[in-house]
């Protein structure tokens, strides 16, 4: 009977760790898939002609190394979408832009919840995704941005 049970626990944590390791594992995997056909370069017009629909441009100003920014939405979300030189520059400095704008909709929100004011006085972009030399902040979820990166394929 003891042995019985140390054969059990043995297995069991054996098996934890195999599930441990694949998880991790995957929070690594999840990172990278944000970051999509870095061999091409994309204009404002790319994403209106994949559906997206242009609303307002923004000033480049608080965005460093941006070329340019614009607000639009797809599919019923917001996605604003900010452009930079080269994929390169949108790595390295537009990841950790829209990283800032996340976490600043975040701490804007209640509880770390982001809220969903109509009318537009309020945008709370979840999520981001890097496709070529653009940026993609999502609203709430990354669902209807790669939604529209697969459109531009």
């Amino acid at each position: 009977m003891q042995l019985t049970k140390l054969t059990f626990l043995t297995t069991f944590t054996f098996t934890m760790l195999v599930f441990i390791a694949c998880g991790s594992e995957e929070t690594i995997s999840d990172e990278t898939a944000s970051i999509l056909l870095s061999d091409r370069d994309f204009t404002p017009d790319s994403f209106v002609t994949a559906g997206w629909k242009k609303s307002k441009q923004y000033d480049t100003a608080t965005v460093p190394e941006s070329s340019e920014i614009w607000y639009g939405f797809f599919n019923q979300k917001d996605i604003e979408i900010r452009f930079y030189e080269t994929h390169e520059a949108a790595v390295e400095f537009g990841v950790p832009a829209a990283t800032s704008s996340i976490e600043g909709a975040v701490k804007r929100s209640k509880g770390g919840k982001l809220l969903d004011f109509s009318g537009g006085s309020f945008t709370g972009y979840a999520d981001y995704l890097v496709a070529g030399n653009a940026v993609l902040l999502c609203e709430f979820d990354r669902t209807r941005c790669d939604q529209l990166v697969a459109n531009l394929e």
